[in-house]
């Protein structure tokens, strides 16, 4: 396990296209909050987006269609775990069950790292661009930004596991990397959300993963926090069972 997951740290720091997603994710974040503040609309005299605390912005942000945040996960993730396929090095350790089994959790703690470096470059950009284009930002309540921070963390990474299942499944660069923008932008999840209210009237789909993630929350509720964190958890764990026991049954080729 400690020799897999040192490999794909290696194979992490040295990374280009880690560190050009992460300059282009905060470079468009920066850009974005200036074309927020250009059409911004005035709310009694005073700038809507400047009265906003960091982690409304941040909910704000995420929750707007598509969600950039995860198709720079969806790339990285799909892009770290093809580039290691492709080479044939998982031939190294594929014909033994455990090495299998540590190669899933190794993968998972690297896109767990990725998506922690994602959250600072948001932070970093925000207040950079915050500052710059809205003069004083306000952080808000401490505690209420961890907290939407540490879900939206656990939300984002179960999604990058969803899409390392998906990549271990087709194996097929373009067919991961279109399942995984027709993620990011939640058709499913809008589609089915639909189909829900005409015909059932049910809101069962709240319930789904990405949903979940883009939905505004209330984090002063212990329902939202409940719903948020069980939906992350049961999502990561589910995921990481399936991704497991694929790797596990995967033929060697």
């Amino acid at each position: 396990m400690i020799n897999l997951l040192r490999m794909d740290l290696y194979r992490f720091t040295r990374n280009k296209i880690m560190y050009l997603l992460l300059l282009l994710f905060c470079a468009f974040q920066i850009f974005g909050i200036y074309m927020m503040k250009q059409y911004a609309q005035p709310v009694g005299g005073r700038p809507l987006l400047s009265s906003l605390t960091e982690s409304e912005f941040i909910q704000l942000v995420i929750s707007q269609p598509p969600s950039w945040m995860l198709i720079y996960i969806a790339v990285f993730t799909i892009y770290f775990y093809m580039s290691e396929w492709n080479s044939g090095f998982h031939k190294n350790y594929i014909s033994m069950r455990q090495a299998r089994i540590h190669s899933v959790f190794s993968k998972m703690a690297i896109l767990a790292l990725f998506v922690a470096m994602l959250f600072l470059i948001l932070l970093i950009a925000d207040g950079i661009g915050r500052r710059l284009f809205m003069g004083q930002t306000d952080l808000g309540d401490l505690g209420m930004l961890i907290t939407l921070l540490a879900s939206q963390f656990l939300l984002h990474w179960a999604f990058s596991l969803l899409v390392l299942c998906i990549s271990m499944m087709t194996k097929n660069l373009l067919i991961s990397l279109s399942a995984g923008f027709v993620l990011a932008l939640n058709v499913i999840g809008m589609v089915l959300g639909a189909l829900e209210n005409q015909f059932t009237g049910t809101h069962l789909t709240q319930y789904l993963l990405i949903n979940t993630l883009v939905r505004v929350k209330d984090l002063g509720s212990t329902a939202d926090l409940i719903h948020t964190f069980g939906v992350a958890v049961a999502a990561i764990l589910i995921l990481s069972y399936l991704a497991v026991r694929y790797k596990i049954r995967e033929d060697l080729n």
